[in-house]
């Protein structure tokens, strides 16, 4: 498709997503659903082409070939995984039928609970435990004095930050006193910012993208 065909299209595409800053007008209210549509259309099919290629078709050969395996189980384990996980999600196709319904809910249960387990392992594996290992190395007593109040202030950071998440989930009275209380204090203010933050770098991403987005249009409007 040549370049300037590839320009007209996404010159409509962003128009049609910025006419919903016109608001609820007649034919107008429909083009940015349309995009929309058209969005979520193509990141489906391209999801489905990258789990093909990528997961798909290399499992397929490689359940082919007895030389190799994907797992430490052997060849014979991985066809194993490959047809369960073929039946899984025939099964999920039978959602529409009503009677199945059971069958197809304890599909997408066996999912859900493989994924959040994947999910706090990772966590865990990934996050918390780098975190908790990289905040205990503290500098030397005689490095910068800079680098050393940084270290402390990670390390504060992190223990009040978890110690406000235990001690709101133990606390009875909804508060406390004492030490706890301030511990707590400090670690909600810590969290706050750091959303804050994530909140703020979010709104920065976001206005670069409308910027190019508006730079875009007036460049290939001129």
């Amino acid at each position: 498709m040549p370049e300037n065909t590839l320009a007209l299209i996404s010159f409509v595409l962003t128009l049609m997503v910025f006419s919903y800053l016109l608001g609820d007008l007649p034919l107008i209210r429909h083009l940015y659903r349309i995009a929309v549509y058209i969005f979520i259309g193509t990141s489906a099919a391209f999801t489905l082409i990258v789990g093909y290629e990528s997961l798909l078709l290399p499992f397929w050969e490689d359940v082919q070939n007895p030389a190799t395996s994907w797992t430490a189980l052997g060849a014979q384990a991985d066809q194993l995984i490959f047809f369960t996980g073929l039946l899984f999600a025939a099964l999920l196709l039978l959602k529409p039928v009503a009677r199945l319904g059971w069958l197809t809910n304890s599909i997408l249960a066996v999912v859900v609970v493989m994924g959040a387990a994947v999910g706090v392992v990772g966590a865990l594996r990934g996050t918390l435990l780098p975190l908790l290992e990289a905040t205990a190395r503290l500098p030397a007593l005689d490095a910068d004095l800079g680098s050393l109040l940084e270290s402390l202030l990670v390390l504060l950071g992190t223990l009040t930050a978890l110690f406000s998440f235990h001690y709101q989930a133990t606390a009875s009275d909804g508060g406390g006193y004492g030490l706890g209380k301030v511990f707590r204090t400090i670690g909600k203010a810590l969290i706050v910012t750091a959303l804050g933050a994530i909140y703020a770098s979010t709104i920065l991403s976001s206005l670069t993208i409308l910027t190019e987005r508006i730079a875009f249009l007036f460049q290939y409007g001129a």
